[in-house]
């Protein structure tokens, strides 16, 4: 960040102390070979897999979309100049990242018609927006980004983080099957360890811009309120300590919840007179699938900074706020200092939830044969995080993504492409090979054009699966 551009960091500061930073393996969606990668799309889907059991040794994927900031001078022969500069014009600006890890995540077969998936995650959903306000880069002073904005009818803008990890138990069963058709169910179970969470927001800020006799231009507040508050074992870290201590400390210090998903698939195979085989993972014409994935909040206590305030005195210069945010050393120093500038400043000790990305999925694909099939995907957030009052929400950023595939047990080609819900069309990728997926949100990130924009992301797996068993034939009784 160039040292010029710490006006806008110091307006961001006042809702935005922090910028920190899911299951996005668009490539799998649908296919009969993702085993337990089925289970975070829809509880059924493992008992619809081709073989008896896999293992997701580990993998993890990143998402990004905003409008905020873009990387500026960045090359992979130049990369040690590269900065991340403020998008210029006047604009609302977001930024919603999410980030999924997952280890020994393993799947078995039952028997016949029930599965068993064992999952364990580190999830973190992060999400920020800024009303309209202007911006350009030759701003260097605070002063002078007030007065670019003195048309702006105010400086509003809000910031969820919400990171957890996660143990998954899922089953799932066939309910009903004949030579036509398959319907199965599932339902997960997640135990959740809440470990990092905060909130702020900045609601409705103006002020006013004075002429003084020296031609000089002075800003004072006359309106808004603030919050923020992030969890309270942040707080008892200590640089005296060993890092294996402060991580004993940090994990104890955090909430248990539950969460549950739910969720149903159906096979279809077109009727004909002649068909020998029974309906099958691989042999179906359709598969449709709903599921509601999910259900749940993690709680955080607040650390003991943590405040509310509203409604500034008069005379109180914008100027003196800055000195404020700039000689803050702690949350709860901050909060000392509002007492003297704001009317209201209050503690907040109240224990605060943030939800999960709850959400209805519908999945259908189509089997087109030799190995060609085409899925798609409809992701519908219960939740928005756009207008946060009261309630504190995250969402997943997929709304419709289709994925046109080439697959095999070992070999896959997939073109996954998705309108998300910030209204970008990104055109992704991804090959795997044996037990190694590697895919790209946005294909543009290799060409180089939207990884400057810093929108799209990208995933990679090291997902094993058994051998199939040669069946035997009459001349094998002859060797």
């Amino acid at each position: 960040m160039k040292v010029s551009h710490k006006v806008v960091l110091h307006w961001l500061l006042l809702f935005c102390p922090f910028m920190a930073y899911t299951q996005n393996y668009h490539a799998l969606n649908g296919s009969s070979f993702a085993g337990i990668f089925s289970m975070y799309n829809n509880p059924a889907g493992i008992v619809n897999c081709d073989y008896k059991w896999d293992l997701n040794l580990f993998s993890a994927q990143g998402t990004i979309t905003n409008t905020a900031a873009t990387l500026k001078n960045f090359s992979l022969s130049n990369y040690d100049s590269a900065y991340i500069d403020f998008t210029n014009g006047r604009r609302s600006r977001f930024l919603h990242t999410t980030v999924d890890i997952n280890l020994f995540n393993f799947r078995i077969k039952l028997d016949e018609k029930s599965a068993l998936g064992i999952g364990f995650r580190a999830r973190s959903y992060n999400h920020s927006k800024m009303a309209s306000f202007f911006y350009t880069d030759t701003v260097t002073t605070l002063p002078g980004f007030l007065h670019i904005n003195t048309n702006t009818d105010y400086l509003s803008g809000y910031v969820t983080h919400s990171g957890w990890l996660e143990a998954d138990i899922d089953y799932a069963r066939i309910i009903s099957s004949n030579d036509h058709q398959r319907i199965s169910a599932g339902v997960t179970l997640g135990i959740l360890k809440s470990i990092s969470g905060a909130e702020a927001q900045a609601n409705r800020f103006t002020y006013q811009e004075t002429l003084n006799a020296n031609n000089q231009y002075n800003y004072y507040a006359n309106g808004g309120n603030a919050m923020a508050a992030y969890s309270s074992n942040y707080d008892l870290l200590d640089g005296n300590r060993s890092t294996a201590a402060n991580a004993k400390t940090f994990l104890k210090n955090t909430t248990t919840h539950l969460s549950l998903s739910l969720g149903a698939e159906i096979l279809l195979k077109d009727f004909s007179p002649y068909a020998e085989e029974e309906i099958s993972s691989t042999n179906y014409d359709w598969k449709i699938g709903v599921s509601i994935m999910d259900i749940g909040k993690n709680t955080f206590t607040p650390n003991g900074g943590a405040f509310y305030t509203a409604i500034p005195d008069s005379g109180v210069s914008a100027a003196r706020l800055e000195n404020i945010v700039s000689n803050a050393t702690s949350m709860k120093r901050f909060r000392d200092s509002m007492l003297n500038v704001f009317q209201i400043t209050d503690t907040i000790t109240d224990p605060f939830a943030i939800s999960l990305p709850t959400r209805l999925l519908l999945s259908v694909d189509r089997n087109l044969g030799n190995h060609f099939y085409i899925n798609g995907q409809l992701n519908v957030n219960f939740y928005s995080t756009q207008q946060p009052s009261g309630k504190i929400r995250t969402r997943e950023l997929n709304l419709l993504t289709i994925t046109p595939r080439w697959e095999t047990r070992t070999l896959g080609f997939y073109l996954p492409i998705q309108y998300n819900t910030q209204g970008q069309l990104w055109i992704g990728s991804a090959i795997k090979l044996g037990p190694f997926l590697l895919g790209f949100h946005n294909i543009g990130w290799i060409l180089g054009k939207q990884f400057k924009d810093l929108n799209g992301g990208g995933y990679f797996a090291f997902h094993f699966t058994p051998k199939p068993k040669q069946e035997k034939t009459r001349l094998d009784c002859f060797n």
